[in-house]
């Protein structure tokens, strides 16, 4: 079977793909940038370079002058935003390595839920299990119904053939699911 193939038997939609650092990224984005409040606002990327210049500005005053403690508190500032704007693609990794002893992944998609298998499992999930769902730029976040999100399946859209394979898919998640913005 191809790496990447979609089929629709009815209104169901099946995905195949193997999951990739740059796919589980975005996704880590996207509950992010969806997760909002105060979390939301210290991973927020706005955040990471005014905080990464007011770090410069400390190192370069602790330079400047006899001030150990401006420049060493904007070294750790410069880090904290370095690591913050990072921490996406840390976490994707992370997650690549807990999950692709997996292997290929095959999603179907349909009116009961969302049915996930590979090598070593297969899951079926019916729509209850989740609350919303968030569209990233590679992929569809399907969002525990908690309030903040946390849990998370990953839909990877390259896993379509076509443009209209995913249009298929986001009218289905629309019909089952709030989407969030």
């Amino acid at each position: 079977m191809s790496e990447q193939a979609v089929e629709q038997h009815g209104r169901q939609v099946e995905l195949e793909y193997d999951l990739r650092v740059e796919d589980l990224a975005d996704a880590v984005r996207v509950l992010i940038r969806k997760r909002g409040g105060l979390y939301g606002l210290f991973l927020h990327p706005v955040l990471h370079v005014c905080v990464g210049l007011v770090g410069a500005a400390l190192v370069a005053l602790g330079l400047r002058g006899d001030h150990g403690g401006f420049f060493a508190f904007g070294i750790g500032l410069v880090a904290w935003a370095v690591l913050m704007y990072r921490s996406p693609r840390i976490s994707a990794r992370n997650l690549l390595k807990a999950n692709q002893h997996h292997g290929t992944m095959r999603v179907s998609v349909g009116e009961d839920g969302v049915r996930t298998a590979s090598t070593h499992m297969d899951a079926r999930m019916a729509w209850t299990n989740y609350g919303s769902y968030a569209e990233g730029e590679h992929c569809f976040v399907l969002r525990s119904p908690d309030r903040r999100g946390n849990c998370a399946a990953v839909l990877v859209k390259r896993g379509a053939r076509s443009p209209e394979d995913l249009d298929r898919l986001r009218a289905l998640l629309d019909t089952r699911l709030p989407r969030v913005r």
